[in-house]
């Protein structure tokens, strides 16, 4: 058998079949640069901004900026005259019929002129075209047959144009207390006719929340809504941003940030900075040996 054995050739010796030329080659990824990671931190915390401007938003008789304010604020910069006001004079449940309003009127250069005047019709209602939209002020009078008529005044915001229309359309309805509730008020005026006023003023309550349309209100809570989804949506698109340190997921969450305004427009300026610098970062380099 050993014999036999001889007589075969030995198996050649392994040969390399494949040997590296030393080569390398360089990927240029825009992820993984620790320095993305630094900006995801900055722009979870500009996320916290837009949460804290979103809960304020829908705690508006305790947040730093209030729907009035912000109503106000955005008819600072609305036509004097682009706002359209209705409303309902009601006394004791029922509408008030014939009751005289008078709303506060100011010109181009907001001074005050001629004022608005109407009455109610015989459903207790009324309407003003052609009013200045922000802060004004109303007086509604009903007229008794002894001559002492009785009247109250109230401080209120009337809506400016939205982005998409041309008017701003308020709606406010009113009560007036019955007379007995002016029996301890001073009647003033003395007119020709023999007849005098009593005047119950709201202004120093309403000094600080003048009334506004409910529907505004209700828009201002839905925006607050809104800013604190956008913001835990973004918060989450910058948490994996983070963890992988992906500029793509960074981007998206300085993007969705941006919307939620932050107190005083905070979230809108950190967030622009940030997605800025995210353009900064240099692609990381990743060595593959050939």
């Amino acid at each position: 058998m050993s014999e036999l054995l001889e007589d075969v050739e030995s198996l050649p010796e392994e040969e390399p079949l494949f040997q590296s030329s030393g080569t390398v080659f360089e990927i240029k990824s825009s992820d993984g640069h620790p320095v993305l990671r630094m900006i995801g931190i900055f722009v979870f915390v500009i996320c916290g901004l837009g949460l804290a401007n979103g809960l304020d938003f829908i705690s508006p008789e305790s947040g730093l900026v209030r729907p009035h304010e912000w109503i106000n604020g955005m008819a600072q910069g609305a036509e004097f005259d682009s706002a359209e006001f209705e409303g309902t004079v009601y006394s004791e449940g029922e509408p008030l019929v014939n009751a005289t309003v008078i709303l506060e009127r100011k010109n181009a250069d907001g001074i005050l002129g001629v004022p608005f005047t109407t009455q109610t019709d015989s459903n207790g209602q009324f309407e003003f075209s052609g009013a200045t939209p922000g802060l004004t002020s109303i007086e509604i009078t009903r007229m008794n047959e002894d001559g002492q008529h009785d009247a109250v005044r109230h401080r209120l915001i009337l809506n400016p144009p939205s982005f998409f229309e041309a008017k701003g359309y308020t709606s406010i309805d009113f009560d007036i207390p019955p007379t007995e509730s002016f029996s301890d008020v001073d009647c003033t005026g003395n007119y020709s006719d023999g007849s005098c006023l009593r005047i119950i003023s709201y202004f120093d309550e309403e000094m600080e929340f003048p009334l506004i349309d409910e529907s505004a209100a209700g828009l201002y809570i839905m925006a607050g809504w809104a800013m604190i989804g956008l913001s835990l949506i973004a918060s989450g698109f910058a948490f994996v941003g983070i963890k992988k340190s992906s500029r793509g997921m960074i981007q998206t969450s300085c993007v969705l940030v941006f919307f939620t305004a932050g107190h005083y427009w905070s979230a809108c300026l950190f967030s622009t900075m940030a997605f800025a610098l995210t353009f900064t970062v240099p692609r990381k380099s990743i060595i593959l040996d050939a």
